[in-house]
């Protein structure tokens, strides 16, 4: 791993995910880059002026901010990496996206919640709407969760389609790089049925230079069962392989992956 890019709005919980990110990148030897999107309404008559709200004030403060938050995680974690730090103009995840697409990141994490985590919860955020938009693996972490490795992993895979065959590569490749172990679960309505453990033996089979466990469980409802198994086995991370949708199905629906990512109390690792 090469480069993780934190996306930041400033907010307690998004600086508590910086710390999250920090010491993760440090593990790994990784370039570590905070990011953060400023963004002013197009029509602002004075916007290229010199008042308090303008473009030029405005990346000034944010470029401040980014500077002391990357002081503070250098002081307080002993930093070995090198930290860097940039503020753009944007719509807040058409940057996101472009920004980390440019740098090649390995990683983008964000927070799941910023100022609101209660509205977060019940409609989103812009963090768990990134699901759908990240050209790159996301890692989303909730409030008040402390970085303590990431040896134990839960694979939620839903065997009703194929897996992305390079979405499921990918999700190794982090695993071999934390050191990780994984256990899999397969969700099913019918998990004695011979297709479904003909898929499971298939996922198996691509697993099997990697440490790892594989469950088949019944159920229909994804976000409990999945939770629920991963507090079980005392996971430290779950990962989710969302599934390319239609800007349509976007519109009035809400994957399982961005469901998992708004009520969550574990991170998650969303891998595209």
């Amino acid at each position: 791993m090469k480069t993780i890019v934190l996306a930041t709005d400033f907010s307690a919980n998004a600086n508590r995910v910086a710390q999250f990110a920090a010491q993760l990148a440090n593990e790994q030897k990784a370039r570590l880059v905070l990011f953060h999107a400023l963004h002013l309404w197009p029509d602002n008559p004075a916007k290229e002026g010199d008042f308090p709200l303008s473009v030029k004030a405005m990346q000034a403060n944010s470029e401040k901010a980014l500077n002391h938050l990357a002081q503070q995680l250098e002081t307080d974690f002993g930093l070995t990496i090198p930290v860097e730090c940039v503020a753009q103009e944007g719509h807040t995840m058409n940057a996101i996206r472009q920004f980390t697409k440019a740098q090649r990141a390995d990683l983008l994490v964000m927070s799941t919640v910023g100022t609101a985590p209660q509205s977060a919860q019940l409609m989103g955020s812009i963090a768990t709407n990134m699901v759908a938009e990240t050209e790159v693996p996301l890692l989303l972490v909730p409030p008040g969760t402390a970085y303590a490795g990431l040896k134990n992993i839960v694979l939620g895979i839903d065997l009703a389609v194929p897996p992305n065959a390079i979405a499921l590569e990918t999700a190794l490749t982090f695993a071999r790089e934390f050191g990780s172990v994984i256990n899999v679960l397969c969700i099913s309505e019918t998990p004695a049925d011979p297709q479904v453990k003909e898929g499971a033996e298939l996922i198996r089979r691509l697993l099997s230079q990697q440490p790892h466990t594989l469950s088949i469980v019944e159920g229909q409802e994804v976000y409990t069962t999945l939770l629920d198994f991963s507090h079980t086995n005392k996971a430290d991370l779950i990962m989710m392989l969302p599934q390319s949708r239609s800007w349509l199905w976007q519109l009035f629906s809400e994957g399982e992956t961005q469901r998992m990512a708004r009520l969550t109390d574990l991170p998650l690792l969303a891998i595209v």
